[in-house]
Parts: structure tokens; sequence; C-alpha cells
């Protein structure tokens, strides 16, 4: 049976009585100095028994380093046209500029010391033949490929996901993240980049309880729904780092997200809306009715650009 302090305290006291009331005081200091290696023993003992406690506590996943978890849905946020623009060079800085960003923000959360995990999940096909209709990219089919692999080089967290060209990839993969790193300990915040999608709401609405664990991520010209703001998250915006649309559009096209309401896919919308590239007379002379329409600038692939012998138009 483990004395306690209070046992311990009342035998200290009634040695001391009986230290006044006897003539064997080496059978006495023996009897002292057990006590206090008994105080000693238990003392080891309990910080034993913590450290226990604390290993347990981490091999069912309440340890480990901590991270905070940056979701994008890259169809809707795209990187800034200085930087999709510049190729290599654009990923990287892009890459930078993120991570600045969100340091920035991590320190006013007191998470600094969080690494830091990016998730950008788009049709990279897709964003490459819309960005070339802009007039940011190539006409190659995946001119956003340099891009994409400088910004995954940049830091070992930090992926850029091509899903493919399938509708609603995109939507599934970022769903599927945030519900597996949402409740786990090591993650210790969310920024959420996929706000012009109403789909995402009853996802995000399931963490409500730790609302202050998740950040909405905005971004120039995106419409947020009402239910967005009933979420009660925190809402940022990162300047310089997103744009929804490119700002080569046409002056007589309205962005999809600046009208009222939203629409499932519209973060492609804007896409079809780029500015095509004017068609030009050619090298051969001025266009005639004879001239075919070039099959390759309607895949977005003309490696001729305004040189071409053909048309351009859809």
């Amino acid at each position: 049976m483990m004395l306690n302090d209070d046992d311990l305290e009342q035998a200290a006291i009634q040695l001391a009585r009986f230290r006044m009331d006897t003539t064997l005081p080496s059978i006495l200091d023996q009897y002292a100095a057990l006590l206090e290696n008994y105080k000693r023993l238990k003392s080891d003992y309990e910080e034993e028994r913590d450290g226990r406690e604390r290993y347990k506590q981490m091999s069912k996943g309440q340890g480990g380093n901590p991270f905070v978890l940056v979701l994008v849905d890259g169809d809707a946020y795209v990187f800034h046209e200085t930087l999709v623009g510049n190729g290599a060079n654009g990923g990287r800085t892009a890459a930078q500029l993120l991570n600045e960003s969100i340091k920035s923000s991590l320190r006013k959360k007191d998470l600094e010391h969080c690494e830091i995990m990016v998730r950008v999940y788009a049709d990279v096909a897709g964003l490459s033949k819309n960005l070339y209709r802009a007039r940011l990219t190539g006409p190659e089919k995946r001119s956003l490929a340099p891009f994409v692999a400088s910004f995954n080089r940049s830091y070992g967290l930090f992926d850029f996901v091509d899903v493919g060209e399938w509708d609603e990839t995109a939507d599934l993969k970022l769903r599927a993240a945030l519900n597996l790193y949402a409740p786990s300990p090591q993650c210790k915040h969310i920024y959420f980049a996929g706000c012009h999608d109403g789909g995402y709401i009853s996802d995000l609405a399931t963490f409500s309880s730790s609302r202050e664990r998740l950040t909405l991520v905005t971004a120039p010209d995106v419409k947020f729904q009402d239910d967005y703001d009933r979420l009660d998250m925190e809402i940022e915006e990162f300047p310089g780092i997103f744009q929804p649309v490119p700002a080569h559009t046409s002056s007589g096209h309205q962005s999809p997200r600046s009208r009222s309401g939203s629409v499932k896919g519209a973060s492609r919308d804007w896409r079809v809306m780029a500015t095509p590239i004017t068609i030009r007379e050619s090298h051969i002379g001025p266009a005639t009715k004879k001239q075919q329409k070039c099959k390759f600038y309607r895949s977005g692939t003309c490696k001729y650009g305004d040189e071409c012998r053909n048309l351009h138009a859809e």
C-alpha cells in the first residue's frame, strides 16, 4: 500500500516525538533516511507514470508535428496573370508569395511553429488552353506545366495536382482532403480557397464546432454566397496571388461571379469568355472565303500563331 503525503507527514511528526523520548538515535536516524528515500522514489514514480501517459497519447495520434493545410480549387482561384505568364519563374514566385502570406497570417494566430502544407487541385490542360486564349501562356496543350513543376519544387509540402480533364474532379479531391485532415489533431488550421462554389458549404458546416480552426480565403472578384458568411468563419485575402478572371477579358462580357447568384461550375465559365486572339492577315495575304479554319487553333494547340495559313476562328 502506497503512503500518501498526509501519512508521510504524520509519520514524520511521530518520529520527532519518539526521538525526544528514546535513547536509540541511530535507529531513528535510519528510519528518517528511509522516509526521505521513500519520498524521492514516489516522486520518480509519478514522473515515470506521466511519461507513459504522454507516450500513449502520442501513439493514438495526439502528438506528432503540427501543420496547417492550404486547400485551393485551382480551377477558380487561378494564380495571378503576372505569375502564370512567367512560366517556371512564375511558379517559384507564386509558391514563395503564398508561403510568405500564410506565414504572416500564422503569426497573428500564434501558429508560426507549424509546417505549411499546400494542395492545389486543377485541370492543367483546361487551364493551359484558356490561359493561352488570354495570351498568358503558349499554345501547347499543357503550357502551364513549367509553372506547375516549379511550384512543386519550391517547397517539400507544396503540391499543384493535375486532376485531369474531367468535371468535378477538383471538387472531389478538395472535399476528400478537407474531410481527412480537418479532424486530425496535428492539423492546427485550414485555409480553404474554394468559396466561389456553394457546394462546399455543407462540408465546411460539418466542422462548425471548431470554426476557429478554419479560414476562408477570398480573392478579387470572388463572390461569396450568403451561406459562407453564416458559417461565421474568419475570412482572409492574399493580395497579388489569386485572380479568378484574367485581366485580358472581353469588355463586352461579364464575369460569371459578378452576376447575382452562383452557378455550379462557374469557376470554369470565365475561360470560354477570355478574349480570343484577334484574327489577323497571314503571311500569304488576307483571309479569303476559300481559307479553311485551323483545326489546331480550335483545340488550342496551333504552333504557328498569327502566322498560320488557316483561319483562327471557333
